[in-house]
């Protein structure tokens, strides 16, 4: 399925903002024991029900298939889909050779990383039919607490996982991280190694793109054992399901990537080359198309790959429960939007704003707009406008999206209301969906069956592969009553010393003591870049033949930039040059957004604290500076002085014995 808009046609169509030449443009992302080994362990607790026989265990010669540590639990494991009660915990099991039809796999938690004490633990058997995975729905859980799991098969023990249930009464805060965009080609991850390390996360967050069908030409920065060959299935699009399934093995064969799933649950939504079941590359390759993947396929993958859980096939977004140990299926797995409660400070939405674009064949009703067509359909788009009206009207304090593409407008505008100005660059594919981008809005605003104003809304959002922050409108005018403040450079630096002064925000709030001229944004949006994909940088490198990241390249970056901000007044901070992952800090207050980068292109690369923004859960005009909700801003606007947040807990991490982490 090709992407929103060509990646060379959007070089011309810059040229409409009258910032780069027409040769040069910007991507788009449419274009083991305790002690951490896997090794025997003598009484591993496992019993009977957990153990098999001895596997095909050892890699000969001959078997080749992307591992990180040592056979059966190669790829590690991990968490996600947190409920106050309840969560998911993921593993596979590897052999060279399958040994049997079926393989038993125990499994045990507990509330110290040590197992002296094992609260719950069960036996679910995998199969090649789910491609040996093991996914178990963990009930009888405490809220807001930590607990430790482990696998066992073989009498071998995978390492140690960590997660967190959701809190369901109020607690001091909540912190997740979030990223989007995650290409193994294009960048080291370090920032997953830093995400891993950060112990007082409650939740990783992922927008999409979490693995990549194809090798980005301008970005070939690493392949597995160095082999930049685009005749081996692990350097080029899949064929077929072996090959689609063998793409996340790869991405988990990244010590990274491992330790990032090891030591948090997940929360993740698919986005384009998630779920593309078509064959195409950028590299030359002599491999011939077409893929027989189908779009039921790619999204099979992705349920037996990570640690989600299922939806009911109705379109209600409520989750099929499993109580028994049992392998959550999917009834479809064409559905990914669901809700997690976080106690009455927050709800968790993840949205699909890709799987109903026309390249994968689908019919979207979009019998709920007036005109235009739609691009979640009309049950979603119910289904999470009604939610979170709800939920608002519950009391609960914010209210979080997790989305695949930019929302907020981001584009060559309009001048008023009514005299459309020059063809749209689409660097979102909201571009071709106004109406129901300017509904939602609508709705959020309070033009719905109850007349309710739905605030403190906060949307995530990947896909461009830039650093994004704007406040929630829908209008794409330069005149209208919505007013911001003028665009100054980001005197930050980024994560290396060529980016500086890192991108642009804004002077101030423009609000004027209690008068908000800001009043009709409905919530706030935080793209924090990409984790790896690469942004206006790299195809400005490319297209002149240039070093990533040098000067001139990041000074063309500034120009598109500098149009951007100026001509939408809606974006709060733009930087299309680093890369990396945010932070999401939420109190009953305030929420803190944070921008951390590391140079892709280095291996270790250290966290660099890029952008810190604000938004307000509640109005208060007796200050200096107003705070008025739905509104992002940066900290100093309101005087506070650039700090990174942290937790107010620490849990112990999961332990690693990092010898074991040979990628192969």
């Amino acid at each position: 399925m090709a992407p929103p808009i060509d990646r060379r046609d959007f070089l011309k169509s810059a040229a409409a903002l009258g910032t780069l030449p027409l040769s040069l443009g910007l991507a788009a992302c449419g274009g083991s024991s305790p002690d951490g080994g896997g090794a025997p362990s003598g009484d591993d607790g496992s019993g009977s029900d957990g153990d098999s026989g001895a596997g095909n265990l050892v890699e000969t010669a001959d078997f080749d298939y992307p591992l990180v540590l040592p056979l059966p639990f190669a790829h590690g494991v991990a968490s996600g889909d947190p409920l106050k009660d309840r969560v998911i915990i993921w593993t596979r099991i590897t052999e060279t050779t399958p040994s049997a039809s079926a393989v038993p796999v125990r499994w045990d938690v507990s509330a110290t990383p040590d197992f002296l004490s094992v609260l719950q633990s069960g036996t679910q058997t995998t199969s090649a039919a789910r491609d040996w995975t093991v996914k178990v729905d963990v009930v009888g859980l405490e809220p807001a607490t930590t607990y430790y799991y482990r696998f066992h098969a073989f009498g071998l023990t995978s390492i140690v996982g960590r997660t967190r249930t959701a809190p369901d009464t109020a607690v001091d805060s909540i912190r997740f991280a979030v990223l989007s965009c995650s290409s193994y080609w294009s960048s080291y991850w370090s920032g997953l190694g830093l995400i891993a390390d950060r112990n007082d996360l409650d939740l990783v967050v992922h927008c999409g793109d979490y693995v990549y069908d194809f090798v980005d030409e301008d970005e070939a920065v690493r392949a597995r054992k160095d082999e930049k060959d685009t005749t081996l299935p692990d350097y080029r699009d899949w064929l077929n399901i072996d090959e689609l399934r063998r793409r996340y093995a790869l991405w988990r064969s990244d010590p990274n990537n491992l330790r990032a799933h090891q030591q948090h649950p997940w929360f993740i939504v698919w986005d384009n080359h998630d779920i593309d079941e078509d064959f195409g590359n950028e590299l030359p390759t002599t491999v011939d198309g077409p893929s027989t993947t189908t779009l039921e396929q790619t999204t099979q993958v992705f349920w037996e790959w990570t640690p989600s859980r299922p939806v009911k096939a109705d379109g209600s977004g409520d989750f099929v429960l499993v109580d028994d140990g049992s392998y959550p299926e999917a009834p479809d797995t064409k559905l990914v939007w669901r809700r997690l409660p976080y106690g009455p400070m927050l709800d968790v939405f993840g949205v699909d704003t890709q799987i109903g674009l026309p390249g994968h064949g689908l019919t979207m009703d979009a019998s709920h707009l007036t005109s235009g067509n739609s691009l979640m359909g009309r049950t979603q788009f119910e289904w999470l406008t009604s939610a979170m009206r709800d939920s608002a009207q519950a009391g609960v304090t914010w209210r979080f999206v997790n989305n695949q593409t930019w929302l907020a407008p981001c584009d060559i505008p309009d001048i008023v209301d009514g005299l459309p100005s020059l063809p749209k660059i689409g660097i979102s594919r909201w571009t071709d969906y106004p109406e129901e981008r300017a509904a939602l809005m609508q709705y959020l605003r309070g033009d719905n069956d109850a007349g309710y104003r739905v605030r403190n809304n906060i949307v995530v959002s990947g896909d461009a592969h830039g650093n994004f922050g704007s406040d929630l409108i829908e209008d794409t005018h330069l005149i209208s009553d919505y007013v911001s403040a003028a665009p100054i450079p980001n005197l930050r630096q980024g994560s290396t010393t060529a980016n500086f002064p890192a991108g642009f925000g804004r002077a101030g709030t423009a609000n004027v003591g209690p008068l908000n001229l800001r009043a009709t944004s409905v919530g706030v949006e935080f793209a924090p870049t990409s984790m790896g994909r690469g942004g206006g940088d790299e195809l400005l490198a490319n297209a002149l033949q240039l070093e990533p990241g040098s000067a001139a390249t990041i000074e063309g970056t500034r120009l598109l930039e500098t149009a951007l901000i100026t001509t939408n007044k809606n974006i709060q901070f733009i930087e299309w040059v680093d890369h990396g992952y945010g932070i999401v800090d939420l109190t009953a207050e305030r929420a803190v957004f944070e921008y951390w980068w590391q140079d892709k292109l280095t291996p270790d690369s250290p966290d660099v604290l890029g952008r810190q923004m604000i938004a307000w859960a509640a109005e208060d005009t007796s200050g200096l500076v107003a705070h008025f909700q739905d509104q992002l801003d940066d900290v100093t606007a309101h005087g506070m002085a650039v700090t990174a947040t942290s937790g107010s807990r620490s849990a112990e991490p999961a332990p690693l014995d990092s010898t074991q982490l040979q990628p192969r």
